[in-house]
């Protein structure tokens, strides 16, 4: 796994809306570095729809957001769109998830945490898609705050499928 004070690795890839992203390019500002599974999953659906509505806070306190998930772009886009100050990418070969050490783990499929927020995440409208269960069901998210030179600044390995960070949380790591 990586650690804070880890130089975060390269990303160097189009968006789903086609733009070039390079973390190298965006060094001055902080980067919100968000990995989730795949597009039809419904706790993935209701956390990155939180971070799009609430994306224009994060661009206020001068933040990036790059939202990685291991579908194809078109079923992203049937899903989700990208907005000023945030970067969408389909990593479906999951090169970036490696690269970035992301956890895949059946073992936390099964725990009540999962099924909790899985469940919680329905009852809100979020639905499952089946045709869309890309890349596997088991990835696990995780978070990665870097600094304006590009340096993990704070991070999380995620428990459980919903173990991410809020909007909230983002601003409150960014402030320290």
């Amino acid at each position: 796994m990586l650690n804070i004070g880890d130089p975060a690795p390269e990303i160097l890839v189009n968006s789903v809306s086609n733009q070039s992203i390079s973390l190298h390019a965006l060094r001055g500002k902080k980067v919100f570095v968000k990995f989730h599974r795949f597009s039809g999953c419904p706790v993935c659906q209701l956390q990155i729809h939180k971070v799009i509505k609430e994306q224009q806070i994060l661009r206020d306190a001068g933040i990036e957001t790059i939202v990685l998930l291991h579908s194809n772009k078109k079923n992203i886009l049937s899903t989700f769109n990208e907005t000023e100050g945030l970067h969408i990418i389909a990593d479906k070969q999951k090169l970036l998830f490696k690269k970035f050490q992301v956890e895949f783990s059946l073992k936390k499929l099964f725990t009540f945490s999962t099924w909790r927020i899985t469940f919680a995440s329905i009852f809100k409208g979020y639905f499952p898609q089946f045709t869309r269960f890309e890349g596997g069901v088991i990835g696990i998210p995780a978070d990665f705050l870097l600094d304006e030179h590009g340096t993990i600044k704070e991070l999380n390995y995620g428990k459980h499928f919903g173990d991410s960070w809020s909007v909230a949380e983002v601003l409150y790591k960014a402030s320290k």
